[in-house]
């Protein structure tokens, strides 16, 4: 089964992205992670992005540009995955939004600079996306 994520890469005026720590009893737990979340049956990628954003964040898009999608695979292991999880990530630059930011799921957030990002411990799912912010 694959599950499809939209992903925001929310980049403010000072040029730092948003992250987010995912907590410790999710899958990658205690990883950092650009914000989003599933995408439910009913809705588009960017319904779903938008929705997420708000719900995690407290802010509202006002505009996003899709710029690639990333199917990745992570092997079963012996502990709480007994199989194969596989991930389509839909990913999008957000640099228009309104409102605060906020962590309204009380999850850390952080505002890094580009170069930064190296620093911190991400999924592997998202080494594209790191590869990506780089080119920016």
């Amino acid at each position: 089964m694959v599950i499809h994520v939209a992903v925001a890469v929310i980049i403010n005026s000072d040029d730092q992205v948003l992250i987010a720590k995912r907590s410790a009893d999710q899958h990658q737990g205690n990883k950092w992670e650009f914000p989003g979340g599933k995408v439910e049956a009913e809705e588009t990628a960017q319904e779903a992005l938008r929705r997420e954003i708000e719900e995690e964040l407290g802010v509202q898009i006002q505009s996003a540009e899709h710029i690639t999608d990333i199917i990745h695979t992570y092997p079963s292991d012996s502990g709480q995955d007994k199989e194969d999880k596989t991930v389509l990530l839909d990913v999008f630059i957000v640099k228009d939004w309104l409102g605060e930011v906020v962590g309204k799921e009380n999850q850390p957030i952080l505002w890094v600079n580009k170069k930064e990002l190296s620093e911190y411990d991400f999924p592997e799912a998202n080494v594209e996306i790191l590869n990506i912010i780089n080119e920016l």
